[in-house]
């Protein structure tokens, strides 16, 4: 892709079309080809990641194979490779060189089924917006035929970066493809736990994302005249009991929060932790009384990633490794994932025993599991 004008020029007409973008997102497709004619980038995308509906929520393509696109979401989105550019801070701008080894690449099974099958080359990436609902920003690769970004492309994308990064604040603010901004109620949806809130009657004036599935299923909670009930009769009066006592005067009600066991058809279970809101600091004065969050005890949240690795010490290939034996994988397995030798994989993962003071995979996973965020994966 060659360039016919001035840089300043192209750099001021992508400014130009990305602020065109706040107000109608349709633009987004000629955006992203002026920042592609201004950092010589043939294929581009855009795309924002709902966590509460775990799913793609937006998503613009320019010179990407439409198939091989939507191979990527459902194949490689959650990608060990890239992991560590998904997690840096927003705004900032990555190459492929900064993240792994271009030997490691080649030999990794996303290279070899769906970067190579289309001659693409090297890759640049920008975070643009990462709330507690979404994250998002744009990705772009050249052709093999052309050379890697250099320096001064990553200076041109890093200063368009804050023009790029206001853009998608400004669309998040004006409920972008119908996600609410609210800073609260996003945040209570990015949860694992349900949430529902009380008022001083008992009855449940607020659900969050993971509290309306709960209700939905029907396995284990309902919702009858505005109030939380339990398919199990002993633990519906457990429940409502807890409830009252939440409600009741500061004088005779009980202090701390009651953990109750929920028990529902076919072994299914939850456990609920009701938490007053009418003592103390926590006084409310906007009508909720209780708070009683229920918690799915199979549902696993995400994985902290690169915060686990800063805390041991971790190299970025050893967190590759990792990453790929957190869902459950053999080291066989992962090693084939990444694109190394199985030898390789295991050198890496005694590093990662001596680093973290464990000597079992089992013991190993464990401990990063616990140390992983009660969020909705992304």
């Amino acid at each position: 892709m060659a360039r016919t004008d001035h840089p300043v020029e192209a750099f001021s007409r992508a400014v130009a079309a990305v602020y065109d973008c706040a107000l109608n997102p349709d633009a987004w497709q000629q955006a992203l080809r002026d920042i592609g004619e201004l950092i010589d980038s043939p294929c581009l995308c855009l795309s924002i990641t709902d966590y509460a509906q775990r799913s793609v929520a937006y998503c613009v393509n320019h010179g990407y194979d439409p198939q091989y696109l939507k191979v990527y979401f459902e194949r490689f989105a959650v990608n060990p490779l890239f992991n560590l550019g998904h997690l840096r801070a927003v705004g900032d701008v990555y190459t492929l060189a900064m993240l792994i080894d271009n030997k490691d690449l080649v030999e990794s099974r996303f290279y070899k089924e769906w970067s190579k099958p289309q001659s693409l080359g090297d890759f640049i990436g920008l975070n643009a917006i990462r709330s507690t609902r979404r994250a998002g920003g744009i990705s772009g690769n050249r052709k093999l035929s052309q050379p890697r970004y250099a320096e001064h492309d990553v200076r041109l994308l890093r200063l368009l970066a804050p023009h790029i990064c206001r853009t998608f604040a400004i669309s998040d603010v004006l409920d972008l493809k119908s996600v609410r901004a609210n800073t609260l109620e996003a945040a209570l949806d990015a949860l694992v736990s349900g949430v529902y809130l009380t008022d001083r009657e008992g009855r449940v004036i607020y659900m969050n994302r993971a509290a309306e599935q709960q209700i939905k299923s029907g396995e284990v909670l309902r919702i009858v005249d505005h109030r939380l009930l339990t398919i199990s009769r002993t633990a519906r009066t457990q429940l409502s009991q807890s409830i009252e006592g939440a409600i009741a005067d500061e004088a005779t009600a009980p202090i701390g929060s009651i953990s109750l066991a929920l028990p529902g058809r076919d072994d299914a279970g939850l456990v609920a932790t009701v938490l007053p809101l009418n003592r103390g600091e926590r006084r409310s004065t906007s009508g909720q009384a209780a708070a009683i969050f229920v918690q799915d005890p199979v549902v696993a949240p995400p994985y902290p990633g690169e915060a686990f690795a800063k805390l041991y010490g971790l190299t970025g290939a050893e967190l590759r490794v990792l990453l790929a034996l957190a869902p459950g994988l053999s080291v066989k397995d992962a090693a084939a994932m990444l694109g190394v030798g199985e030898v390789t994989a295991r050198t890496h993962l005694q590093h990662i025993y001596a680093k973290t003071g464990t000597s079992k995979q089992t013991e190993l996973l464990n401990l990063f599991r616990n140390a992983a965020p009660p969020v909705k994966v992304g």
